[in-house]
């Protein structure tokens, strides 16, 4: 695996200062609450960065940033499966809540839930459709 670079490396080091620092402030007011809970903010932001730079082919494809025709197509097909499972659940939720009365407060939680498994799962299933034509095409 290649070295990271120069700004990633600085980008680390100054969130991880960043995390230092609001524990020293917040500890030295006494308010150990907010100087843990803001070290931890600091700290978690650097390693979600550091993580996020290793899994690059992975996070082209959720950003859409320098992905290549295969990835965007993906992303597109992805994004689509998520919208149609949306709104069929949504059609479903309407019609229950119409018919038979029922409350549309744990249907919104789970819409949601299933079109994040959704946009999860398509991504994984079509990116691997991109991989195997991008592979079998050179």
């Amino acid at each position: 695996m290649p070295r990271p670079r120069l700004k990633d490396r600085i980008f680390t080091a100054l969130t991880t200062l960043a995390a230092v620092v609001v524990l020293i402030v917040g500890l030295s007011r006494g308010n150990t609450r907010v100087a843990v809970l803001g070290a931890g903010f600091f700290l978690g932001y650097a390693v979600l960065q550091s993580v996020s730079r290793r899994l690059e082919p992975a996070a082209r494809l959720v950003t859409g940033s320098e992905a290549d025709r295969a990835e965007a197509l993906a992303q597109f097909r992805a994004t689509r499966l998520a919208a149609q499972g949306g709104l069929a659940i949504a059609l479903v939720a309407v019609i229950l809540d119409v018919t038979l009365g029922w409350a549309p407060g744990l249907w919104v939680a789970g819409t949601v839930l299933a079109v994040l498994a959704l946009f999860v799962g398509g991504l994984w299933w079509f990116s691997r459709g991109a991989r195997g034509r991008r592979a079998g095409g050179r």
